[in-house]
């Protein structure tokens, strides 16, 4: 029968049992950290793949050097960071930009509790944008520069000026779309081109009205205005190479300053007044001058008629009366007595009383009475 095995050996073999067990547990982990690291190896490489929304392109910036490829919509397939940046650019949108350059500031909310009518109005309070511009002289003079409601403050209401000096104030709306990726994102940060397109389309829009007069930029001429401003404003655009193109551009409201509306009314009725006046006079001379000139063609026409038959009349007349003359001259006596008994066949069936007195050499003297 053998012996037991001696506490040396056992301690041999339960070294041996946990080295194994190490080294299992060992080689599990080194198994399980490679598949962890093929993984994240994994999750990095598709980190590059990009989904690009419909209504979008993707540019890709490989090394910082921006590659000459446009990805449409779908999935963009490129290496992951730090190696490629992609940039997503909505070519597909319309983008909307409001001007309010221009615009007159907007009245507050009214307060709980009204100000008494006697009170003096709150000066008003000055954003913190424009006390980091404003030196800090004029920010009193800011303030307090024309009450609310009183006229154009210098800080708050934004005007310009027409061709003939006169003041309005206006909102505006511009729509525009990118055409061009490329130059889109090379010619300014995406956060900026709003603000760049705003100080263009201003600046084209000051000029425009510069050449306009008040009535025309606040009637007929808007029609123009706009097509000018949009003209000027795409030209300045392309010249810059921004890669958009100005969709559209809206005159949203346009009028003169709040202080001075009621003044613009009254010079508004007086010109609708004029023109209305005017018309009714075109309108007055339009039926009246035919009918003056077809009374003065009859009128001509008559009086022409009246003379010929004036200047015949007087002609036989003459004549007539130069051959009575020539027979007169011939024998009197007997031209008076025919004319006497001629006067006498005219005039005696016309009275009513005939008397005939019998005067010197046997001869009657005739009366007439009563004629008629």
């Amino acid at each position: 029968m053998s012996e037991p095995a001696p506490d040396s050996v056992r301690r041999r073999a339960a070294r041996v049992s946990s080295g194994q067990a190490l080294f299992g547990a060992l080689a599990a982990t080194i198994k399980l950290l490679r598949w962890l690291l093929l993984g994240l190896v994994a999750v990095y490489l598709g980190s590059g793949i990009t989904r690009v929304a419909p209504n979008e392109d993707a540019l890709v910036y490989r090394l910082g050097q921006l590659q000459r490829e446009v990805h449409p919509p779908g999935l963009c397939f490129a290496l992951p960071p730090p190696i490629d940046r992609v940039v997503k650019v909505p070519t597909r949108t319309q983008h909307e930009v409001f001007l309010n350059a221009w615009a007159p500031e907007e009245t507050a909310a009214a307060p709980a509790n009204p100000p008494a009518a006697n009170a003096a109005p709150p000066p008003p309070q000055i954003p913190a944008s424009l006390l980091a511009v404003l030196p800090a002289a004029n920010v009193g003079l800011a303030a307090n520069a024309v009450p609310a409601g009183k006229g154009l403050h210098p800080v708050f209401d934004g005007y310009t000026l027409t061709g003939d000096a006169n003041i309005v104030q206006a909102r505006l709306t511009l729509r525009y779309r990118i055409t061009d990726p490329f130059a889109y994102v090379a010619a300014a940060p995406a956060a900026t081109l709003p603000a760049l397109l705003d100080a263009l389309v201003t600046d084209a829009a000051t000029q425009a009205l510069a050449r306009m007069k008040i009535d025309d930029a606040l009637g007929s001429g808007v029609e123009g205005f706009r097509t000018r401003v949009r003209q000027q404003a795409q030209e300045r655009c392309d010249a810059l190479r921004l890669g958009v193109e100005i969709v559209a551009f809206e005159v949203n409201a346009i009028a003169p300053p709040q202080a001075t509306a009621a003044a613009f009314a009254d010079v508004t009725s007086a010109q609708v007044e004029s023109r209305t006046t005017l018309e009714q006079a075109r309108t007055y001379r339009a039926q009246t001058m035919p009918r003056a000139e077809s009374e003065a063609f009859r009128t001509r026409r008559q009086a022409t008629a009246d003379a010929r038959e004036l200047v015949t009349r007087a002609r036989g007349e003459a004549a007539s009366f130069l051959a009575l003359l020539a027979e007169h001259r011939a024998s009197p006596a007997l031209v008076e007595a025919r004319l006497r008994a001629e006067t006498f066949e005219y005039v005696l069936p016309r009275v009513k009383t005939k008397t005939l007195v019998p005067g010197d050499g046997g001869q009657f003297n005739l009366y007439l009475r009563e004629v008629k």
